[in-house]
């Protein structure tokens, strides 16, 4: 088990080990403050890495394992409590906390991602350049995040998944397991640059299978226009919480829904504010095809698949 009570999976563990090699942080021989000094060394080891490589056999979207299924989260459709969890206080609101975390791993924040550690980071057992050398080794991550449960007083368990690529060569990951959250004392009442929750430990595992859903790249596949793309919920309040599944991605590709993964086949316009998406979809086990409309209204942020009508989330 590594410090700060971390138990990684043999594939986290394997890239931890090669840290040691990191480059060092700058020193502090021109006086910075604390605030500038932890922006030069983000500076120094944020840098963009644009070698990732990704082999034939791993082109095409990846379509993690479904809830229920080896290696997804926990199939629970009980709604969250949404007026709980408007407090960023609460155990309802921690798994944003996880969700702020995968964000800054897969946008190459990895400064930010290390700080949601408590103790400054030091609690995930490495240091800030170890930390990146781990992370930076994927190319694609990605979180999703279950419903958070009580486990204590003054802490919080949520079930997440973490999926996407490595690097070298493109292959999909899937790891699952519990993240433990602690309360922050100085973030209780919502100071600017303060997280109620602070990530404590972590218990991640390699399970599962991530599926490629189409083999190979179609340059020629049919797109679905910018106007329909975009996160969309069953309303604004719901919009990236756990457990939600009126949840739909749409993308210039796919549609991604909460349990399955629809790849576009064809495309047909009907109007202004209306087409009609054939597409292929993959989802707990099954395969099928199907064409349905989409409808755009109030000014492009509503949207009506099929008879359901999903509102657009802020970006």
């Amino acid at each position: 088990m590594m410090p700060g009570n971390i138990r990684l999976s043999p594939l986290l563990l394997a890239l931890v080990l090669p840290a040691c090699g990191s480059p060092p942080a700058p020193d502090n021989q021109a006086g910075m403050t604390e605030n500038e000094a932890a922006a030069a060394l983000d500076a120094a080891l944020n840098a963009v890495d644009d070698s990732a490589t990704i082999d034939p056999q791993y082109e095409g979207m990846l379509v993690p394992p479904a809830p229920g299924e080896p290696g997804g989260l926990p199939d629970d459709r009980t709604p969250l409590n949404e007026s709980t969890a408007r407090d960023p206080a609460s155990v309802e609101a921690s798994g944003a906390v996880v969700e702020r975390w995968g964000q800054a791993l897969g946008e190459g924040r990895y400064g930010d991602a290390y700080r949601l550690w408590r103790d400054n980071g030091r609690q995930s057992g490495m240091t800030e350049a170890q930390f990146v050398e781990t992370y930076r080794r994927y190319a694609d991550i990605r979180v999703l995040v279950g419903r958070p449960e009580a486990g204590g007083t003054q802490t919080a368990r949520v079930p997440v998944q973490l999926y996407g690529r490595l690097r070298e060569g493109g292959k999909p990951f899937n790891l699952y397991g519990m993240m433990t959250l602690a309360r922050n004392p100085a973030g209780q009442k919502s100071e600017p640059g303060q997280s109620p929750w602070l990530i404590a430990a972590a218990d991640l595992q390699a399970l599962g299978t991530v599926r490629i859903a189409q083999e190979g790249v179609r340059t020629d596949a049919p797109r679905i226009p910018a106007a329909f793309q975009g996160n969309w919920s069953a309303s604004r309040t719901t919009c990236n919480k756990p457990g939600d599944d009126m949840r739909l991605a749409v993308q210039g590709d796919s549609l991604i829904y909460y349990e399955s993964v629809g790849q576009v086949t064809a495309m047909q316009k009907l109007g202004d504010n209306r087409i009609r998406i054939t597409a292929d979809y993959n989802g707990e086990g099954d395969h099928w095809s199907d064409s349905t409309t989409l409808a755009l209204d109030d000014g492009g942020n509503r949207l009506t698949i099929g008879g359901t009508s999903r509102v657009r989330c802020p970006d």
